[in-house]
């Protein structure tokens, strides 16, 4: 990662970003110690994907709030 070119990975872009998402499942897997974790890799797909969608659209129809997430990301990127 330079400063002109920092590492925006999946991870970093999603740091500080909150999403409620509902999902009913009929045989629900969690994970982790506190059971916290979503063990589903097919609904965690398909919620990665819907996500991924809609904060696209938004992004793409807010254009100023965009660009003052996508700056906080690149200089949270620059930080570490």
């Amino acid at each position: 990662m330079t400063a002109t070119d920092p590492d925006l990975d999946a991870d970093r872009t999603g740091e500080g970003l909150t999403a409620v998402v509902s999902v009913k499942l009929d045989h629900p897997e969690f994970e982790g110690s506190t059971r916290g974790w979503l063990g589903n890799a097919a609904v965690r797909a398909c919620v990665e994907q819907a996500v991924q969608e809609r904060l696209g659209k938004w992004l793409r129809g807010h254009s100023e709030q965009a660009a003052a997430v996508i700056d906080r990301i690149i200089e949270g990127a620059r930080r570490d």
